[in-house]
């Protein structure tokens, strides 16, 4: 391979993305339901994006974090759906097999794709397991030949037509009871006995070059196919997870900038009431919410470019992994919404970035964890560490924890009260909100004592504290709702227009 700067590699393979969607409009506007037709894929890998995530020692570019970022930055840029094909490709598939596979499996892995435009996923998800995916029910058993896997997996992006695939299984024991670790498994389609069968693809709401759908596992790989876990298959599933989260702010920062570059531009252009747009207080109130998310999300590359290196074990880095997904795909949503706002009904259109933009940002809130169990996990952490300290003041706690403590203090007229550390479950959604913007705030902060521009960072961090403000009062002020399950007993609105007829 040619290693020529990996910077002017991104940069140039962005251009060609752009030109390619520029002379196919229909890639992102049709709905293909198998995924994206081949031509157009590979046209769209012919410049090999994917070796920025292959090590240099197996002719690739060096598997480098800021690279990684740099690569999913420029890709969403043009494209989200293009962008999270490469974040499954390399950030749930590639990575992986880096780190934790076997010598001889790496090499024909990295040599497929590099030669033949290869692409890679991950299977996790199960019909009856989603959110509770690790009691997932796929089995796998050893002999001979290897091991044996067996189960249903739905919703792994590129269904049908990732030619590798790594596969999450639990060891069958005795009586068809299943051991509670994890095995994961490098299946590879074009080998005898490792074909995953797709029963069924998804009609998608957006993403539409991704094909999602109905695998059935019934295969046999060779015993080198295991990933080698440092301790536990669960661990293991952690680090890889929570890589992953964080990395999807490359994708963000591209998908954001693209929003707020449109922003502007159709407010700049566009006159109502006689002048232009820019000019309403209203809409420079959203575009200052665009900029804050800008900045915000340029600060959590600049975290995760520091610590997601494949060496770095994330399996404990769960509160800055879960607190950037969460965070971070709030803000793709609501940039979204902002520019169809903006844009009014012209936006609201398929072929339109801005309509396109709102269907295609809103499963990143649902996939690789809720957000509302995200931030439930982030609060439920809190909560247990205060009661372990005996602390219930909030700011107290907040202002001594080592991921907000420098920044809780722009936010101590806020914070500054006890909290009911026996609350319920949406007093922990709320807090959880709470708690993750103000990690995600501490690496805003840091990101200015790294010379980021400072009116940038002081406008983000006076956004985030009008969302804490609103989160506050919900922690602070939630009473218990209970579901009337019998609502429709006396609930006919029309019954009171009879008796005064």
């Amino acid at each position: 391979m040619r290693h020529f700067d990996t910077e002017t590699f991104i940069r140039e393979y962005q251009q060609e993305l752009r030109d390619i969607l520029a002379e196919n409009p229909e890639i992102e506007t049709v709905n293909h339901l198998e995924g994206i037709p081949r031509q157009f894929l590979n046209k769209i890998f012919a410049p090999q994006p994917l070796s920025i995530f292959i090590p240099s020692a197996f002719e690739g570019r060096g598997d480098k974090p800021i690279h990684c970022l740099s690569l999913l930055e420029a890709t969403a840029y043009e494209s989200i759906a293009v962008a999270l094909m490469i974040g499954i490709c390399g950030s749930l598939f590639l990575e992986p097999v880096a780190k934790y596979g076997r010598e001889d499996v790496k090499t024909h892995v990295f040599q497929s794709f590099l030669s033949n435009k290869s692409l890679g996923g991950l299977m996790i998800t199960e019909p009856d397991f989603g959110t509770d995916a690790l009691s997932m029910r796929t089995a796998f058993s050893e002999s001979d030949n290897g091991y044996a896997i067996k189960g249903s997996k739905h919703w792994g992006g590129l269904t049908g037509l990732a030619d590798f695939w790594l596969v999450t299984a639990r060891k069958e024991k005795k009586g068809g009871k299943l051991e509670r670790d994890i095995g994961v498994f490098v299946v590879e389609k074009s080998q005898p006995g490792q074909k995953i069968d797709v029963e069924a693809y998804y009609h998608k709401l957006g993403l539409f070059l991704i094909p999602y759908g109905l695998n059935k596992i019934d295969v046999t790989v060779p015993t080198a196919s295991k990933l080698v876990p440092q301790t536990s298959g669960l661990k293991l599933l952690m680090d890889l997870l929570h890589r992953s989260r964080l990395r999807l702010s490359g994708i963000g920062l591209g998908f954001i900038k693209r929003m707020l570059d449109e922003a502007v531009k159709h407010c700049q252009e566009r006159y109502v009431g006689g002048k232009r747009l820019l000019g309403y207080d209203q809409v420079q109130h959203r575009l200052s919410q665009l900029q804050a998310w800008y900045t915000i999300n340029s600060a959590m590359c600049h975290y995760t470019a520091r610590v997601s290196g494949v060496k770095k074990d994330l399996a404990l880095f769960g509160l800055q992994a879960n607190a950037t997904k969460a965070v971070l795909t709030d803000m793709m949503q609501s940039a979204a919404q902002s520019l169809l706002q903006l844009t009014g009904a012209d936006g609201y259109r398929r072929d339109h970035i801005a309509g396109r933009a709102v269907a295609d940002s809103r499963p990143f809130q649902i996939f690789e964890g809720s957000n509302d169990v995200m931030y439930s996990q982030i609060a439920e952490t809190i909560i247990k560490e205060m009661k372990k300290g005996k602390e219930t003041n909030l700011y107290t706690y907040l202002s001594q924890f080592k991921l907000t403590e420098q920044i809780a203090g722009f936010y101590k007229h806020l914070l500054n009260f006890k909290l009911n550390l026996e609350s319920l479950q949406r007093n922990g959604v709320a807090l959880g909100k709470i708690v993750a913007r103000l990690i995600t705030a501490e690496f805003t902060f840091d990101l200015k004592a790294a010379g980021f521009r400072a009116d940038l960072v002081d406008n983000a961090i006076q956004v985030v504290g009008d969302t804490i403000a609103e989160q506050v009062s919900s922690v602070t002020h939630l009473r218990q709702i209970h579901v009337i399950e019998d609502y429709q007993d006396g609930s006919d609105w029309k019954s009171g227009c009879y008796r005064e007829t």
